[in-house]
């Protein structure tokens, strides 16, 4: 099974390493954000021993991702998250298995809307997942997380976020 893994994996959990008996997989940008010594030294040995393996996701997952992040409300997610989720949708759409390992909440909050297994480092797994929306305060009416305007085109009132927890 594949290990895709965020740079939390190795950053949080101090007795990480890359083994033998795993399959370690991430993109570019998470091994730039592995800039202290320790983790550094973890991530050239394992690349040079063919321990991690990097992959860019193909354009059209990073275009779906961005899509269902507008979607669903994640629009505040790094680059390197969009770039990370979307190799995963790609590893799941091509029926790979494999595990998200990452201790973002956000992220792990966007595996579980998307069906996409996942598990934490250190700080645990959500319990419940939560997506935004907008919605006007005087009418109610819904509008996508991608809805610019401050006031409601219906009633004129204020438009706010709204989160919803399932």
């Amino acid at each position: 099974m594949i290990r895709l893994i965020d740079s939390a994996a190795v950053l949080n959990d101090p007795g990480f390493s890359f083994t033998e008996k795993a399959n370690f997989l991430t993109v570019p940008m998470v091994a730039d954000e592995l800039r202290d010594l320790r983790s550094r030294h973890l991530l050239e040995n394992a690349l040079k021993n063919g321990l991690l393996k990097l992959r860019e996701p193909a354009k059209e997952f990073v275009e779906k991702i961005t899509s269902l992040a507008t979607k669903h409300g994640f629009q505040k997610l790094s680059k390197t998250d969009f770039s990370l989720l979307a190799l995963a949708i790609e590893l799941k759409e091509s029926g790979e298995e494999f595990v998200l390992v990452s201790d973002d909440y956000s992220v792990q909050n966007f595996c579980k809307l998307l069906e996409i297994a996942f598990e934490s480092v250190i700080r645990g797994k959500i319990k419940k997942t939560i997506s935004f929306s907008k919605r006007c305060r005087g009418c109610g009416k819904e509008f996508p997380s991608s809805f610019t305007d401050k006031d409601c085109p219906e009633c004129g009132s204020k438009v706010a976020s709204t989160k919803k927890t399932n």
